[in-house]
């Protein structure tokens, strides 16, 4: 009777192990096919994100385009339009390289 008890036993073991295993194989495919949607469905929102930069930066440039040529049509000069146009991003990117500077001295000491 010791034997045929012991022997179930391992049979058992051997059903649970190769049981184990198969459920371990699915759950490793179902991981696999839910990490590729999700790859797949970030690229296309980052590619979305970035069609959306490049759009309103055209957009932006014309805007400035058409900015200034109807500023140089009031005064007479499209030099100076531009300038004027140009004068609050020049001057941003002023304080914004002034900001960074400010951070990066303590960094450097």
């Amino acid at each position: 009777m010791r034997i045929d008890s012991t022997d179930g036993t391992l049979r058992l073991l051997a059903t649970a192990l190769r049981q184990a295993s198969e459920h371990l194989v699915k759950t490793l495919t179902l991981v696999h096919i839910e990490v590729d949607g999700n790859i797949r469905a970030l690229m296309g929102l980052l590619a979305l994100l970035a069609t959306c930069v490049l759009l309103l930066l055209a957009a932006l440039f014309l805007f400035l385009g058409a900015i200034v040529k109807a500023l140089a049509a009031l005064i007479g000069s499209e030099a100076w339009a531009a300038l004027i146009v140009a004068a609050p991003f020049v001057l941003a990117a002023a304080v914004l390289m002034h900001l960074a500077v400010r951070r990066m001295r303590p960094i450097a000491r």
